[in-house]
């Protein structure tokens, strides 16, 4: 740090001159949502899924919940009945076949055939000034349009698998998570959070 008063160099945290005594300006402090925005982690690539579903974008673990951006969202098809109809009777017919048989399943309940209804989506320009820390560790967060969060509150369990996956567990939803790499820093933050780890 530079002293105003006779331009002499001092250490950054010196709150006042080695040579002329001349005392400098307290820093601001940070705000609270600095602070908050100071305390996420970010993953930049995982990959979730939820009821059927496989979900991918960033992932940012806070200190209330774990936020999920959505850059993409599949219909993973090999667990439904139509599916496994197809590949039994072969071929094209079979694929045409196995297709009708799920889209009867899907207009027969009330399952939403785009993404998992059990999740609350929000939009992300609403969090994006509280995660501009993250976008250093998960720059597609911007670029994300919805996020939705798995509250602290709401997790009963987390675990990490034996080839690195996270399960989450809670009240009324699992869900299996890849790509969160390195596994030990994830793991940290959620003992450090407070969440509860297995």
């Amino acid at each position: 740090m530079e002293c105003p008063k006779c331009k002499a160099h001092n250490a950054d945290e010196a709150v006042c001159c080695s040579l002329c005594y001349e005392m400098f300006k307290p820093k601001p402090a940070k705000s609270k949502e600095a602070k908050a925005a100071g305390s996420l982690v970010a993953f930049a690539e995982v990959s979730s899924t939820v009821e059927d579903f496989i979900i991918t974008g960033p992932m940012v673990i806070g200190d209330n919940g774990i936020h999920f951006f959505i850059k993409e969202i599949k219909r993973n098809e090999e667990n439904r009945i139509g599916t496994h109809v197809g590949k039994q009777m072969g071929g094209v017919v079979g694929h045409l076949i196995g297709a009708m048989i799920n889209n009867a399943v899907d207009d027969s309940t009330d399952a939403d055939k785009h993404r998992p209804r059990k999740l609350i989506y929000k939009n992300t320009a609403t969090v994006l000034d509280a995660c501009k820390i993250a976008l250093a560790d998960a720059p597609d967060i911007s670029s994300c349009k919805e996020f939705h969060t798995i509250e602290k509150k709401e997790i009963k369990a987390l675990a990490f698998g034996f080839l690195g996956g996270l399960s989450i567990k809670t009240h009324y939803l699992d869900i299996e998570v890849n790509g969160v790499d390195p596994k030990e820093r994830a793991s940290a933050q959620f003992k450090l959070k407070g969440y509860p780890l297995g």
